[in-house]
């Protein structure tokens, strides 16, 4: 779990989120509104919604992704792999009592317990 975690308010620039991205050696920022965060922005998002989109000059808030998806801070990794699976994406937010204190990815899980990757790739065949 990653427990720095950035945010970015909603109002960014996609430039700013890009750059922010890459002066901290993450792939993914917490965007914060009026009413703190509410969502994530990920290089993902920055790539497919906005650079081949050619939406460029649009706001963080367009292209983030919400609501976030959160998994418990006690929760195990089968539970969180099988969520991520299930959910079809690549981070949960990891909360203690309401209050957001890291960010799990699927390949935190992996490079911990391999065995758990049928779990992430589950939503593979749930498409079918």
């Amino acid at each position: 779990m990653q427990s720095s975690l950035i945010t970015i308010t909603e109002s960014a620039s996609i430039f700013d989120a890009a750059r922010k991205m890459k002066d901290s050696s993450v792939g993914s920022l917490l965007v914060e509104g009026t009413k703190g965060v509410y969502g994530i922005v990920t290089a993902d998002d920055i790539v497919l919604k906005a650079v081949a989109a050619d939406k460029m000059d649009s706001s963080v808030k367009k292209i983030a992704s919400k609501p976030l998806i959160s998994v418990a801070v006690d929760a195990d990794l089968a539970e969180a792999a099988k969520m991520l699976g299930e959910r079809d994406v690549k981070r949960l937010v990891v909360q203690s009592r309401q209050k957001i204190v890291g960010i799990i990815s699927q390949k935190d899980i992996v490079r911990i317990s391999p065995s758990l990757y049928d779990l992430i790739a589950e939503r593979e065949h749930l498409r079918l």
